[in-house]
């Protein structure tokens, strides 16, 4: 079946106290000032040099839909850039589900706290607090996020990388951290590339969507739903409405 469900609309959450000071990823090249956040957690403001692309490479969730349905999450890419007013930030993810490409976009709301986004969705009666923990800029980027909805709190820790692969001692250090939150071991995952070529052609059709203009929502009689000239990989393009980025 299609990914949705009450984990979709997801994770971005308030720091937890059991994370107070704890940081094993290794040390980066370039270290970002660190803010001393809610409930005494390090952040990392978002800077201008937190924009741009992302791939998002790793999850841990206490979210047991997420875990149920792990398999079926693979990886996609994250675009974060300037909102339409200097208090939002906006965010595009684009990934393959069922052979499609899909494309969100949306808008999370700064806080007072450097490094901490929100976003609610009435729709859902989701609400969600996003918190950006470590970044090198150029390297990766690691963005905890907590949800509360009707279906109960979740939080969700996700490792973002600049390229598609990282190193190895920077995914056993989110491993080991995600543990330390009290994630559960199973609940752990790695999102599956699907490969180079499929990546390539996915990501050229889904950005060639001509921009929205700023401040507005790209409807759904604006993307094209035709094969591409290859037909693999990308049979068309959808858009899944307003939805959490940062997540799937």
């Amino acid at each position: 079946p299609r990914l949705s469900g009450p984990c979709t609309l997801h994770h971005h959450l308030p720091v937890s106290p059991c994370i107070r000071n704890i940081w094993t990823l290794h040390k980066p090249r370039r270290c970002p000032t660190l803010v001393r956040g809610a409930h005494g957690a390090n952040v990392s403001p978002i800077s201008l040099q937190m924009y741009g692309k992302w791939f998002d490479i790793a999850i841990g969730t206490t979210c047991k839909w997420m875990k149920n349905y792990k398999e079926k999450f693979s990886m996609g890419t994250l675009v974060l850039g300037p909102g339409p007013s200097t208090d939002q930030i906006s965010t595009t993810s684009t990934r393959l589900r069922q052979g499609d490409c899909t494309l969100v976009s949306g808008e999370y709301q700064k806080t007072s706290t450097p490094g901490k986004y929100t976003y609610y969705n009435p729709r859902w009666d989701v609400s969600i607090q996003s918190y950006v923990l470590r970044t090198n800029y150029d390297e990766y980027a690691v963005i905890l996020m907590k949800k509360k909805s009707s279906f109960g709190p979740s939080t969700t820790l996700k490792l973002y990388g600049r390229s598609p692969e990282l190193r190895e001692d920077l995914m056993e250090s989110f491993h080991q951290l995600a543990l330390e939150m009290g994630i559960p071991e199973d609940s752990i995952f790695i999102l599956a590339n699907r490969g180079n070529l499929l990546w390539g052609m996915c990501l050229s059709c889904c950005q060639s969507t001509p921009a929205a203009p700023s401040g507005s929502w790209i409807k759904a009689r604006d993307i094209p739903s035709k094969p591409n000239s290859l037909k693999i990989g990308c049979p068309g393009r959808r858009l899944h409405g307003q939805n959490m980025l940062f997540g799937q």
